[in-house]
């Protein structure tokens, strides 16, 4: 363990380093494989369905042909918001889950 208190500090070894580098190797691999896959996520409503990838950008967007029917089409706007919302905490949270069983002391 390195400590830096402004008097006293070791710098890594050759071998800490390889450790370091290997992990985030790993770490890169992890989120590039994360990155493609698909997430989705629906409004409380069930009239907007959202999908995103790993790293939560949109993808596709339905949105029920009875949402423009309701009684209040004006929740299209929040209802769009909730289930993009719900899709990218699914991907976060896939996200960290994948994370933490490869560096559980990091991520835990």
């Amino acid at each position: 363990m390195h400590r830096m208190n402004g008097y006293d500090w070791e710098p890594p070894t050759a071998a800490e380093m390889a450790v370091w580098e290997a992990q985030a190797a790993e770490f890169e691999r992890l989120a590039a494989e994360h990155a493609e896959e698909r997430f989705t996520g629906r409004s409380d409503s069930g009239l907007v369905e959202a999908e995103v990838d790993g790293n939560g950008r949109l993808i596709d967007l339905d949105v029920s042909p009875d949402a423009l029917r309701q009684a209040y089409p004006q929740n299209i706007g929040p209802d769009t918001i909730e289930a993009i919302a719900a899709a990218r905490a699914a991907a976060g949270a896939a996200g960290r889950e994948k994370a933490a069983e490869l560096f559980p002391g990091v991520f835990a």
